[in-house]
């Protein structure tokens, strides 16, 4: 068992000393400092194109959502049963 560890020793310490490097935290978030300053959608409405990303998601949803609640409500409404008439 230990000289499987020796052996594996230089594998580990390559492995490591690559991810130390490439682990250096990245902060990509909506308002990046390179692009243009993202806004909220309250903030101006008709400006889809400057909104943060996260919020462009959640309102597209909740247009789905009241498309879907509306068509639902349309077009699922029950069929009324007509009574049968009394046989005598």
């Amino acid at each position: 068992m230990a000289s499987a560890l020796q052996k594996l020793a230089p594998l580990s310490r390559r492995l490591t000393g690559q991810r130390v490097a490439n682990a250096a935290p990245r902060r990509s978030f909506a308002a990046d400092a390179h692009g243009e300053e993202k806004i909220n959608f309250w903030e101006s409405p008709m400006e889809v194109g400057r909104w943060k990303e996260e919020q462009t998601v959640l309102v597209v949803l909740a247009g789905w959502g009241v498309g879907i609640y509306s068509a639902m409500k349309i077009f699922g409404k029950k069929k009324e049963e007509v009574p049968a008439a009394p046989t005598a």
